[in-house]
């Protein structure tokens, strides 16, 4: 067995037995209930990714914390904002919404509260520094504040030691074709792709893992670092900004992607096998039947994640269709029309969810040949150490300003076809102007999200289907559709009234309303277990 594969089956262990001590904090089991089901309907509106759901919502009830109740509270209700227990509501909101384990120790309340006054201290200064906290530089900070709150509450040991198998094995691998390349650039490139590949990182746990390693005394709440941190705030976002964005990225997700579902596999083996596990990887018969099961296994996990990511889907797209439908597209009929086009509404309506649905049982799980170059790569890996095919990296390639424009002149050309081909369709069948843009604006986020729920399928796969003369055609056509509902996904999700709605005006009273009867219930416990004790 490799020394990579050695280490990483330690670290993978370590911590298997760890139990957190003390006392735990407790909440009601009918209280949680119901903030669950709320957390699963604010998620069912704005669609994310299920790995920075838990994230977003530290983020979201932070926000909240610091900046609207703390308004209210302080100018309106109490002479002092609740400061005191801020840390652990927030733990007990996390608790309550099924985000983190209900065995939290009290002692985090304390970790939590240092983590966020470090940030309340940054804020502070950077306020002194510049005379203000402008919104994008705190969301910023805050969105940090909320990555390490997670790594605080659920360390991600299992996500470091996985990334760094990956850079010890491909990072000797991976050469760039120009020759002045610094060593320690390429290093932390290719150590930032790691964990692209492998978590789907997004930009704010980039950043604090950029602000981890360039910075790593940050954790211990320096104060000095606070200081020259709220001195160069600028600065530091201009540096991090460009190594995420680092041109280097594109090349090496190209490689690494496809290799991420190689160390899943490992660690579903050593997981499954915890006590077996350093056998079983020194044993090639046996590792590649253990491969076989762990594939058979993910492949089976991924379908439940691909009917749970088109229910998601339609749920969204429905919803949002039903509020726009009920919102402007009754109105502009009644204005254009005269009266409500029933067809018209009914195609809008159920078309969406039904070609989401149509797109997703046409997903096909990955071939046999697949299987052998998974089995193949981690052979490698666990018997060969860093043997393996080198990865030469070159420059996209640059054409000419004329031969772009001429590419561009076409693809806006097959888009605008395509487009002239659906309203004529859709003015046969009596849809208005209105109706008309609608059907197309849902039609490209649909194509959108039927791109992203094939994701976890596209993960497993090392070798690329081969591209039928049909599927060239489809994507020619369709691409420009997906391109434009990525950035309608993006706008919606700046705009998405619903989700702003619940953040602001039912969200505070219903969790303070949470807090009040949780308050009450443990004052009934408290009253039962006094005559009991009588």
């Amino acid at each position: 067995m490799s020394k990579i594969t050695n280490r990483l089956i330690d670290n993978l262990l370590q911590g298997k037995t760890e139990q957190s001590s003390g006392d735990k904090l407790k909440i009601n089991n009918v209280i949680g209930a119901a903030a669950i089901v709320y957390e699963k309907v604010r998620n069912a509106v704005d669609y994310q990714e299920e790995h920075l759901i838990r994230k977003n919502a530290i983020y979201r009830i932070l926000r909240r914390k610091l900046l609207y109740e703390k308004v209210v509270f302080e100018n309106y209700l109490l002479d002092k904002y609740h400061s005191d227990n801020m840390s652990k509501q927030l733990i007990l909101e996390l608790v309550r919404g099924g985000y983190i384990p209900k065995t939290v120790p009290e002692k985090m309340v304390d970790v939590v509260d240092e983590i966020v006054q470090k940030y309340e201290k940054l804020f502070s200064n950077i306020k002194e520094t510049k005379g203000k906290v402008d919104k994008k530089t705190y969301r910023y900070f805050l969105e940090l504040a909320a990555v390490e709150l997670e790594s605080a509450l659920i360390p991600p040991k299992k996500e470091k030691a996985m990334a760094n198998a990956m850079f010890s094995v491909y990072n000797p691998r991976l050469e760039f074709a120009a020759e002045d390349i610094n060593k320690k650039q390429k290093e932390l490139q290719v150590y930032i792709a790691c964990y692209r590949a492998l978590w789907k990182y997004d930009e704010s746990m980039l950043r604090f893992l950029l602000l981890s390693l360039y910075y790593p005394e940050w954790k211990e709440n320096d104060q000095e670092l606070i200081i020259k941190l709220s001195n160069n705030v600028d600065k530091l976002i201009r540096e991090f900004d460009k190594q995420i964005n680092h041109p280097w990225q594109k090349l090496l997700q190209k490689i690494l992607k496809k290799r991420a579902i190689v160390f899943w596999i490992i660690q579903d083996i050593v997981e499954a096998n915890p006590d077996q596990a350093e056998e079983i990887f020194s044993d090639k018969e046996r590792l590649e039947n253990e491969i076989k099961k762990a594939l058979t296994k993910r492949y089976k996990n991924v379908r439940v994640k691909l009917r749970r990511g088109v229910v998601r889907s339609i749920i969204y797209v429905f919803f949002t269709k039903m509020i726009l439908a009920l919102a402007v597209e009754v109105p502009l009929d009644i204005y254009l029309a005269g009266y409500i086009n029933k067809v018209s509404m009914a195609i809008n309506i159920l078309f969406p969810p039904l070609l989401m649905f149509l797109v997703a049982i046409m997903i096909r799980m990955p071939k046999k040949e697949n299987a052998a170059k998974i089995t193949q790569e981690i052979m490698d890996i666990s018997f060969k150490s860093n043997v393996g095919k080198k990865y030469i990296l070159k420059d996209t390639r640059k054409r000419g300003k004329i031969v772009k424009g001429i590419f561009n002149l076409v693809y806006a050309a097959s888009f605008i076809f395509s487009l002239m081909v659906i309203f004529w369709g859709l003015n046969k069948l009596d849809f208005n102007v209105g109706s008309s843009f609608i059907f197309v604006l849902f039609l490209t986020l649909v194509s959108f999200f039927g791109i992203r729920i094939r994701r976890p399928v596209k993960e497993l796969m090392m070798v690329e289907r081969r591209q039928s003369l049909l599927s060239a055609l489809v994507d020619f056509f369709a691409l420009p559709f997906v391109s434009m509902g990525r950035w309608m996904s993006v706008k919606f999700s700046k705009m998405n009234f619903i989700a702003y709605f619940l953040d602001i005006i039912i969200e505070a009273p219903f969790k303070l309303l949470i807090e009040v009867f949780e308050d009450l219930f443990g004052f009934i416990r408290e009253k039962k277990e006094e005559v009991m004790e009588d």
